[in-house]
């Protein structure tokens, strides 16, 4: 990861991310993966965040399957 090309824009979010952390004190829980692609629907940007005690990030995962399950449209946004 140290040669790593970051963009701007996620470095904006790591940075925001890790202030979010400090701001509570490390109690926190956060999962999210974010992606840009290109006209040809090839991944050009991306980073997934994982942070929070194990069980707690799977029982997170587990319920936001459900949530997006039950979501009629083909593209989500909430």
């Amino acid at each position: 990861m140290e040669n790593e090309k970051v963009s701007k824009e996620m470095k904006d979010i790591m940075d925001a991310v890790e202030k979010f952390e400090r701001k509570h004190d490390g109690n926190v829980l956060f999962v999210g993966s974010f992606m840009a692609f290109n006209k040809n629907s090839e991944v050009i940007d991306d980073r997934m965040f994982c942070y929070g005690v194990k069980k707690t990030i799977l029982l997170d995962l587990k319920e936001l399957k459900k949530e997006i399950k039950k979501d009629k449209e083909d593209f989500i946004n909430w």
